[in-house]
C-alpha cells in the first residue's frame, strides 16, 4: 500500500510544475468601423496610413464577387518597428500590450503588425475590421521572437487616422464653394 501511495505522489509531483502554467494574455482587440466611401478610396487610404507609419505592405488580397457585385479584401502590414535596443524596448512594449514574462529576458526589438479586413456592405458603405499583433525578440534567455496581442492603443490611433484621411476630401469639397 505504501508503495502505491508513493508512486501516486511521485507521478503527481512529476506532472505538476509551475512552469507549465500558461501566462495570461490580453484578449484580441477587434476594431470595426463603417465608411460611406467607395471601396477603392478606402483601400487606398488604408495603404496610405500604413505607409505613413513607415511600414511596408506584407500582403494585400482583393476580390470582386460578380454575383453580389461587392469587393472584399485584406491588407496586412509588414512588421513595423516600435523600439530597438536593450535600454528602452521593454518599456515601449509594455505600454502597448502584456509582454511575455521571461525571467532574466532582455528584449532587443519590438514590432507591431496590422491586419485590415475590408468589405463592401449595403448602401454603398465599406466595413473595415482592424486587428494587430505585437512581437518582440528576446535575446538573452530564449533567443526567439515572441508574439502576443496588442492592447488596442495603437489600433485605435490607426483607425482614427483612417477616419481623418477619409473625411478630409469631403471637407475640402465643402470649403471650395464660393462666398
Amino acid at each position: 500500500m505504501r508503495l502505491a501511495v508513493g508512486i501516486v505522489l511521485i507521478l503527481s509531483g512529476a506532472f505538476y510544475s509551475p512552469i507549465l502554467y500558461a501566462q495570461k494574455q490580453d484578449s484580441l482587440v477587434v476594431l470595426r468601423d463603417t465608411f460611406a466611401r467607395p471601396f477603392p478610396i478606402v483601400w487606398r487610404a488604408i495603404k496610405q496610413i500604413i505607409e505613413e507609419q513607415h511600414c511596408g505592405i506584407e500582403s494585400e488580397k482583393q476580390s470582386f464577387d460578380e454575383q453580389t457585385e461587392r469587393y472584399r479584401g485584406n491588407i496586412r502590414s509588414a512588421p513595423c518597428v516600435l523600439a530597438s535596443g536593450e535600454d528602452s524596448t521593454y518599456e515601449v512594449l509594455k505600454r502597448y500590450g502584456r509582454v511575455p514574462i521571461i525571467r532574466g529576458g532582455v528584449w532587443t526589438s519590438g514590432r507591431i503588425q496590422y491586419n485590415f479586413n475590408v468589405k463592401d456592405i449595403d448602401n454603398k458603405k465599406v466595413q473595415v475590421v482592424l486587428t494587430a499583433e505585437l512581437s518582440g525578440f528576446e535575446a538573452y534567455v530564449t533567443h526567439l521572437s515572441h508574439a502576443w496581442n496588442a492592447n488596442g492603443i495603437l489600433e485605435r490611433q490607426m483607425m482614427q487616422r483612417l477616419r481623418e484621411v477619409l473625411e478630409k476630401p469631403k471637407e475640402e469639397k465643402n470649403n471650395t464653394s464660393g462666398p
